[in-house]
């Protein structure tokens, strides 16, 4: 069984939260991510979800498919998610699946923040 850690933050303003993963994102870990992201998902608020690999160690096919259901849940509501700082080994796999074409991708957080 995985382990997934999950710290959710403000960003640098009202729009922004950010999703801070340490450990594996795979099938055991999925539902316990779900029950914390989704009072997110429901706050309108919130325009950009930024996800913080700084510490994932290792993502699996139903991490992705999950990243690419959370982008569709905020994008109906035109708004944004984004992801930073992988390792390579968890950007390897983001980028064999083509995540990075339509999720955006950034080297730093702080980028992310910034970025647009």
């Amino acid at each position: 069984m995985s382990d997934l850690t999950v710290v959710i933050s403000d960003g640098p303003n009202s729009d922004f939260k950010k999703v801070a993963l340490t450990g594996e994102m795979d099938e055991t870990s999925i539902d316990g991510l779900k029950i914390q992201i989704d009072s997110i998902l429901a706050d309108l608020n919130v325009k950009i979800l930024l996800f913080d690999f700084t510490n994932l160690k290792f993502i699996n096919s139903k991490g992705i498919g999950y990243l690419v259901s959370v982008h569709t849940h905020l994008s109906k509501d035109q708004r944004e998610m984004r992801i930073a700082a992988a390792n390579e080994a968890v950007m390897d796999v983001i980028s064999l699946v083509g995540l990075t074409t339509i999720i955006k991708y950034f080297k730093t957080v702080e980028e992310a923040f910034a970025g647009s």
